[in-house]
């Protein structure tokens, strides 16, 4: 069968929809896992409770040692037994919120251990502690120093919404199948969807070097 690139421009549209419903999943399950993220380093930073840190560690690793699928089928189908009754895409916001938050603690983990300790110190002699200590000095230098690790999960993320196919979130990928499922096409098919998943993730990254110069500037 020749490659004809007419059904490949022939998708494009349908693509297009597929794409905006991929970068919604990805921004908001990332979105939710920085805040929990944020939340959890905070908390075991500031309560330096052995309880919460195995918690945290015990998380972490179970996230690591597992595959996302895995982790999206629990989410899916255990949580309706235990009478939580969640839709695919609620379900799929929720597992990639909690598969990202663990790499995120790790990377605002390395993000905190670069402030320099002078700054507490400095902050304390001013007065600040706190919430008003980590909302305006240690959180922001946190995470401009992990703008480069946290755009890379996003962009990990952004391309983990195709696995929501399978249970039948209706993303880029699940539109790629509907469309050559009744086209008989799926190479031109799928290389449209390359090119909008290549698109989404060159626009990150170049947004993400924008920003991070941007920072360096006013640092400098």
């Amino acid at each position: 069968m020749k490659f004809d690139i007419s059904y490949t421009f022939d998708a494009l549209p349908r693509l297009f929809e597929g794409s905006l419903v991929t970068l919604t999943l990805a921004l908001l399950g990332f979105a939710f896992s920085v805040v929990l993220a944020t939340i959890v380093t905070v908390a075991r930073t500031a309560s330096k409770s052995r309880i919460l840190a195995y918690s945290v560690a015990i998380y972490i690793s179970f996230i690591r040692g597992t595959p996302l699928l895995v982790q999206i089928f629990l989410v899916f189908y255990v949580l309706p037994i235990v009478g939580i009754n969640i839709g695919p895409m609620s379900a799929g916001i929720l597992a990639l919120t909690l598969n990202s938050a663990a790499f995120v603690i790790e990377i605002l983990r390395g993000g905190l251990a670069s402030v320099p300790q002078g700054q507490f110190e400095a902050a304390r002699s001013l007065g600040l502690s706190g919430f008003a200590l980590w909302v305006k000095v240690v959180l922001p230098q946190t995470f401009m120093a992990s703008i480069p690790p946290l755009v890379n999960e996003f962009t990990q993320v952004l391309k983990a919404t195709a696995l929501l196919s399978t249970i039948t979130v209706v993303e880029l990928m699940r539109v790629s199948q509907q469309i050559y499922s009744n086209n008989y096409h799926p190479v031109e098919v799928l290389t449209g969807a390359f090119v909008m998943y290549f698109l989404m993730c060159f626009a990150v990254s170049r947004s993400a070097s924008l920003l991070e110069s941007k920072f360096e500037v006013k640092r400098a």
